[in-house]
């Protein structure tokens, strides 16, 4: 005696596929949370940048802002007449030798070059967990 089963496999993909997109979102949305909190803040366009740019159903989170990049890696930047203000689309270099930026902690206590990264470190094993139970919940359709 053989039993035959047939399944809709299109349908299943694109469940998995719409689960996983929202796990997706919603991963991001704590990365991007998680990683302003070390973001350098004395006014909120920094971070305010990431809301307004970020593609999270694509992941990818963007700051952008002038000074953003300059920012994140932490090192003094200068333009072609030696300058840390460049002219509109002039790109800057690292001074030779580097020097490294003091960041204010005054507005936020832990604010810091390489923000993401920081929250990375602290935070990969919450992200993936928290990618895990929001793709299940999104199978069983509690998404």
């Amino acid at each position: 005696m053989s039993a035959t089963f047939k399944f809709d496999v299109p349908e299943i993909m694109g469940k998995i596929e719409a689960a996983s997109q929202e796990a997706l979102v919603e991963m991001g949305q704590q990365i991007r949370e998680d990683s302003n909190k070390f973001a350098p803040f004395v006014d909120s366009d920094l971070v305010e940048s990431s809301l307004n740019n970020s593609d999270l159903e694509n992941g990818i989170i963007v700051w952008d802002t002038p000074y953003a990049r300059y920012l994140y890696y932490g090192v003094l930047m200068i333009g072609n007449n030696g300058s840390s203000w460049a002219k509109l689309g002039e790109k800057k270099q690292v001074k030779v030798p580097k020097q490294k930026l003091n960041f204010t902690t005054a507005s936020h206590p832990e604010a810091q070059m390489m923000w993401y990264e920081k929250a990375k470190d602290i935070h990969c094993d919450k992200w993936i967990k928290g990618y895990k139970n929001n793709f299940k919940k999104a199978m069983k359709g509690g998404g």
